[in-house]
């Protein structure tokens, strides 16, 4: 069976949500999503956060090492 899914709107998520039966709803939402693609910004910014992150932990247990 070939299912075919436009992109729905924000603005029509809570309509179409209401409109599905129980077992409708049940089904799509057991259905998985696939990962969304990232363009540049969006990766250096994660990337940017995944570093400040790790200097923070650091900058914590140095703390912590210090001031036994």
């Amino acid at each position: 069976m070939s299912e075919k899914y436009e992109h729905v709107g924000e603005a029509e998520e809570g309509f179409v949500l209401s409109a599905l039966e129980p077992d409708q709803l049940v089904r799509a939402a057991n259905k998985a999503m696939p990962r969304r693609q990232l363009r540049g910004g969006e990766l250096a910014l994660l990337w940017a956060l995944r570093v400040y992150v790790v200097f923070m932990l650091m900058v914590v247990f140095w703390q912590a090492w210090t001031t036994r």
